[in-house]
């Protein structure tokens, strides 16, 4: 007897889970769109099914379609805050305990007579007030101290609005406001001048005073600003790119060709996913057990080759960090422009109201990536010329710029080049104009030591770790944040190695909690340039092209920088982590920066700080420093004072109490004498001193 052929069976509905998940999640959020808009009363069928949600629960009918939302997003892959279960349940503690309280509906009333029964009217509306607390501590997954801080912080905003009948601007807005047509009040502005005390209440606090006398000991870094509101500038004075997708080739035959060549080398490996980058796509290898990853990053020139990359090389990234994937990063035939306005609007940048964010670009999955300056702190950047470093400079620049006001960032620009920088001249936010002379540059990097340390004893005063500590006490933004950008560090450490290195290593190793923060840039990452005492000090860096494998060890201290594309492609190696990540800069062009100088000048003048560029630098003699381009004694403040201090002075008396020869006496009686503070000589009588008290311009040096 033959055997029977098992027929096929057909017709069988056969539904994956992620289908019927799916099918769940669009149903939840279906019936919560038509729970909200049942609240209309339109409709035959929404005004019955508002008319069942109000006879069952209440009031507490409300909460529905926030509950619906979050069963239906739970049921997806969404990644939200919305979908976590603690939302749900929350959710449906609130909708509970809301409708107990105000017995709302069949379920409300019920809920209420049988607490009442067993624990009195009393202990019923304490049991649903701390169910109610109960439910919003597990909503927002916080802690109850938080949630009560949360709502008397609240209480008292919504009051003072309510008095003021006035709104707060926030931190960052895409369309600048209207002007006002009344008078502002002091403690209606954005934030007060860094010297401007905080206005006087009826009962001032202890914090108040304070901050007020704190800041009458030291000068600040500017003047008082004009009586008006700081306007953002609009996010359309960025362009919008039209984001054309980048030529990836034939990325499936790609990842064919990937495998099969590995194969023929003896290697086992899968693409498991392509991810698709602005200027490169990633090709993530699953590898076989027991596959040495060396093996793989020795066919680099092989895979190339079978790959015709557009650049002739491509980059092998062994293994991707956080994942066990070796990724192959071959070169996009055009790339994708990520622009500033692009980076400006990602929910990451969006998200973080601090001024100290900044955007770094797209990585290669086309993820937004951006960095808080004050976690680096401090950065170094090179690459060769045409590789993007500029234009990274200014899109951080420009992000600065449309981000905070002039009290709460000032910038130094230095830019021996001469052709990047200048046209920033004029902008509120600078501290001195744009720097190009070395002498000049030395000075500021003289001051920016001296800020460091006056803002370090105002620290110690109050008790205050760091800047953000101390703008707290204060009340307001005392303090602005510094940052100081040089972008041909080369050309600096040619004029006076010692003294720049010896500068640029004290601010990086102090200058941190003080709101200080060095960006520095060259195109020559050389031994020369940056010492091992700067990379030390400095441990954030990144990378565009390079022209050799030597220079890519010396900026980012792994090989892999000679392989990037140019044109805003670099490696990125933050201070917590070890491998670099490869990233997409972003792009401003010429003309938006104008068009944004153009906004800022338009609304406040820069007031510089002379100071800034006036400090005594040493020259080649140790006994003489350079002021305001003039040579003077290091000794020649501590005879002025003398001066002033006994009225007359000679160059006797500056030999016993300086301890010095007759010949840099009678030099330092000339400088005094060409500074006006002592008169001329009579014969061989002491000079008499001309003022009473030193010029402040003195003082200051």
């Amino acid at each position: 007897m033959g055997r029977r052929k098992k027929l096929k069976k057909t017709g069988r509905l056969k539904i994956r889970k992620k289908t019927l998940l799916s099918a769940v999640a669009m149903g939840f959020l279906l019936s919560s769109l038509l729970v909200i808009f049942s609240f209309l009363q339109k409709g035959s069928f929404l005004i019955k099914i508002n008319q069942f949600l109000l006879t069952w629960l209440g009031g507490g009918a409300i909460f529905v379609p926030l509950l619906l939302l979050s069963l239906g997003l739970f049921f997806t892959k969404i990644e939200t805050p919305l979908r976590e279960i603690n939302v749900s349940l929350g959710t449906l503690l609130l909708l509970l305990a809301f409708s107990g309280l105000t017995k709302g509906g069949i379920v409300g009333h019920l809920i209420w007579e049988q607490l009442s029964f067993l624990i009195t009217n009393i202990g019923a509306a304490l049991f649903l007030v701390f169910t109610l607390l109960i439910a919003l501590v597990i909503l927002f997954n916080t802690s109850l101290d938080q949630l009560l801080a949360f709502l008397v912080k609240s209480f008292l905003a919504v009051k003072k609005r309510l008095i003021s009948g006035k709104i707060k601007r926030p931190i960052f807005v895409s369309q600048p406001p209207s002007a006002p047509t009344t008078s502002v009040k002091p403690e209606e502005k954005k934030q007060p001048s860094p010297i401007s005390p905080p206005p006087p209440s009826e009962k001032p606090e202890e914090k108040q005073e304070e901050g007020f006398s704190l800041l009458n000991k030291e000068e600040a870094l500017v003047s008082s600003p004009p009586k008006q509101v700081w306007r953002y500038p609009p996010l359309d004075i960025l362009e919008e790119v039209e984001n054309k997708e980048a030529d990836r080739g034939d990325v499936k035959k790609n990842a064919d060709i990937i495998e099969r060549t590995l194969d023929s080398f003896g290697i086992i490996a899968r693409v498991a996913e392509i991810n698709k980058g602005p200027a490169v796509t990633q090709y993530a290898l699953e590898v076989a057990l027991g596959t040495k990853l060396s093996k793989i990053t020795a066919l680099a020139n092989d895979l190339a080759l079978a790959l015709a990359a557009p650049t002739g090389q491509i980059r092998i990234e062994a293994p991707i960090p956080g994942r066990s994937l070796v990724g192959i990063e071959v070169p996009n035939k055009k790339p994708r422009i990520v622009s500033l306005r692009e980076m400006l609007e990602s929910p990451a940048m969006k998200r973080s109201k601090s001024v100290l964010m900044v955007p770094l670009g797209l990585d290669v999955s086309g993820n937004p990536q951006v960095a808080n300056v004050g976690k680096m702190p401090h950065v170094l950047i090179a690459g060769q010329t045409g590789a993007g470093k500029s234009v990274l400079l200014n899109a951080w620049i420009s992000t600065l710029l449309m981000r905070a006001t002039p009290d709460e960032v000032r910038l130094l620009l230095i830019d021996p080049k001469r052709v990047e920088m200048s046209r920033y001249n004029g902008v509120p936010h600078l501290l001195a104009p744009v720097m190009h002379n070395p002498k000049e540059i030395i000075s500021a990097l003289h001051w920016t030591m001296k800020e460091m340390e006056r803002r370090y004893k105002l620290f110690t005063e109050v008790g205050a770790r760091n800047i953000e500590a101390y703008n707290e006490k204060a009340g307001f933004q005392a303090l602005p944040y510094v940052f100081i950008f040089i972008d041909e560090l080369a050309d600096i450490m040619l004029f006076s190695p010692a003294e720049v290195e010896d500068a640029i290593c004290r601010i990086a190793q102090m200058a941190r909690a003080t709101g200080i923060h060095l960006i520095l840039a060259t195109q020559r990452p050389s031994v020369d340039v940056l010492t091992g005492l700067i990379k030390a000090n400095i441990p954030c860096r990144i990378s565009f092209a390079v022209a050799s494998m030597t220079d890519s060890r010396v900026i980012i201290d792994t090989p892999g920088a000679e392989k990037l594309l140019g044109r805003g492609d670099m490696l990125y190696v933050p201070p917590d982590q070890a491998k670099p990540t490869r990233i997409q800069g972003p792009f401003i062009s010429d003309r938006e920066v104008s068009r944004l100088i153009e906004f800022l000048k338009s609304q406040r003048e820069a007031q510089y700080d002379e100071r800034v560029v006036t400090q005594p630098i040493p020259t080649g003699n140790a006994n003489t420093v350079l002021v305001n381009g003039e040579e003077r004694d290091s000794l020649f403040l501590d005879a002025a004072q003398m001066a002033v201090r006994e009225g007359k002075i000679s160059a006797s008396l500056l030999q016993r109490k300086l301890k010095i020869g007759y010949a840099r006496a009678a030099r330092i009686l000339d400088q005094l004498e060409a500074a006006g503070i002592i008169g001329p000589a009579e014969g061989s009588k002491p000079r008499e001193a001309l003022v009473s008290s030193l010029p402040e311009e003195l003082t200051n040096q």
